[in-house]
């Protein structure tokens, strides 16, 4: 090296680092060595420049890594309002029918309680019941109010009064079949003692307008017990017996029939069936269950009973309706509740 340059007393100009990367893949002894090739032959250090920019890229996902997940939002359904489910059809026909019954009903010319009954689906005993003051039945005025007990459609009278329904009645079952044959051979007409009618009547007799001195107009009393039954219900002899008088003209388009039973006594079946008869004549013996007439309708009340009377034997023969005394009849009339509820136990009993 030439002794009259100077060589300039400074660290060599690339850092180790560099100059190991300069002389990667050469077999040099240092670092140093390598940096003295580098050099011209005028021992002028070789400039690499400047480092090249370091390229930062901006923030974002990591290469590999998993898109992120998307934010789930609670999202609210919306529902539509149900209508409410209709009421059944058979409670929709119980309010429809409490909201039409009447509590009264103002009387019309040319109304009668068997028409009045028939047009509120109810009964002459019910509203009878439910107007005590009415003690004749064929005896209504035009503007009275009545009471309807038990109607469940009509006009007139006061506002309507929702009622709750009623379950209809048990009925125990009956221990021997009820039956209406002509030619009934069975046990029961060998009794002594039957009751008229081949079934059990609708109602009681001892209670309502049916029992035995039940106030009637003009201060009368009702002189025997009415047995409910459907129109055209047959009717036998409760025992052995005569006739007295076959069917004459009774009561509001129906007939009666008298008949003396020996031990009983003498018995009117009123109220009878004037348009269906069974032949029949006065001294006619007839035996215990017979059949004798059917039951009858009245024309102005539209109801069907038997109206049994009982009297002593010594009325065998006489007038059974008379014009004196409380209950318009012969005085041999007895009460026949204790000989109804008696036919009554032995037939269906």
């Amino acid at each position: 090296m030439d002794q009259g340059r100077s060589t300039p007393a400074s660290s060599p100009p690339f850092s180790a680092d560099v100059l190991s990367r300069i002389c990667r893949g050469r077999a040099v002894g240092n670092d140093l060595a390598c940096a003295g090739d580098l050099m011209s032959n005028d021992d002028t250090p070789f400039d690499l420049g400047p480092p090249p920019p370091i390229f930062i890229p901006p923030p974002g996902p990591v290469a590999g890594a998993p898109p992120p997940a998307p934010v789930a939002f609670a999202a609210r359904a919306i529902v539509p309002e149900t209508p409410a489910p209709a009421a059944p059809a058979q409670a929709q026909k119980m309010m429809a029918l409490s909201a039409k019954a009447p509590g009264s009903y103002t009387v019309k010319s040319g109304d009668t309680l068997g028409a009045i009954a028939e047009k509120h689906d109810t009964t002459v005993s019910a509203i009878l019941k439910a107007n005590p003051q009415i003690t004749n039945p064929n005896q209504i005025s035009v503007g009275q109010q009545i009471k309807l007990s038990g109607a469940s459609s009509g006009t007139g009278g006061a506002s309507p009064q929702p009622s709750q329904p009623k379950p209809p009645p048990k009925k125990p079952p009956s221990k021997k079949p009820a039956a209406d044959k002509d030619d009934d051979k069975d046990s029961k007409t060998e009794r002594k003692l039957i009751f008229p009618l081949w079934k059990k009547p609708t109602a009681s007799w001892k209670d309502g307008p049916r029992y035995f001195g039940c106030p009637r107009s003009g201060g009368r009393k009702h002189g025997g017990v009415d047995l409910y039954a459907p129109f055209g219900s047959k009717i036998r002899a409760i025992a052995d017996g005569v006739i007295i008088r076959p069917p004459y003209f009774f009561y509001d388009g129906t007939n009666a029939l008298e008949v003396f039973h020996p031990g009983v006594g003498v018995v009117r079946y009123g109220e009878i069936s004037s348009s269906k008869r069974v032949p029949v004549r006065a001294g006619q013996k007839v035996k215990c269950g017979e059949h004798i007439a059917y039951v009858g309708l009245l024309d102005s009340l539209g109801m069907s009973m038997i109206h049994f009377e009982l009297f002593g034997e010594r009325a065998r023969g006489q007038a059974l309706t008379q014009m004196s005394g409380p209950y318009r009849r012969h005085p041999a009339l007895k009460n026949p509740t204790k000989l109804v509820d008696k036919l009554y136990r032995l037939t269906f009993k």
